[in-house]
């Protein structure tokens, strides 16, 4: 049974806001989940279990330089005040209506290049992040 190529998500409908403020110079968005897990060797058993005892938030952001916006915030780490940060990310088919909102809160940025360019290529900039907690706003 096939589907509809209409209804298939594509990043040209992604969104940013950081801090409430939309991201234009976007260019990609990750947030990904890692389950942490312990290893239980059980008695008797030649196979091992498994317990979760957490989880791992992180992902990358990509985006144009085409302001100070990103550098500013790192400017605070330096200074001793690290920021409170809040993504929210939304992917959405206008075609079909259907929509993925995430609110991730607790974000602490890793790096970033202080200064860098290239003669003849345009900057981006890779900002790698963790995260605290994320919800739903909306998945339809």
């Amino acid at each position: 049974m096939g589907f509809n190529t209409n209804e298939t998500l594509n990043g040209t409908d992604g969104k940013l806001w950081i801090n409430d403020t939309l991201c234009a110079s976007i260019k990609s968005f990750t947030l990904k989940q890692k389950n942490v897990f312990e290893t239980i060797d059980k008695a008797g058993q030649l196979t091992s279990s498994r317990r979760l005892v957490g989880i791992e938030l992180t992902g990358t952001i990509s985006k144009f330089k085409i302001d100070n916006s990103i550098a500013g915030i790192m400017k605070e780490y330096a200074d001793g005040n690290p920021p409170e940060i809040k993504l929210i990310g939304l992917l959405e088919n206008k075609t079909t209506g259907l929509i993925q909102r995430a609110i991730i809160k607790g974000v602490t940025f890793d790096e970033l290049d202080i200064i860098n360019f290239e003669q003849k290529k345009v900057i981006v900039e890779d900002i790698p992040y963790e995260a605290e907690s994320y919800s739903y706003q909306d998945l339809t």
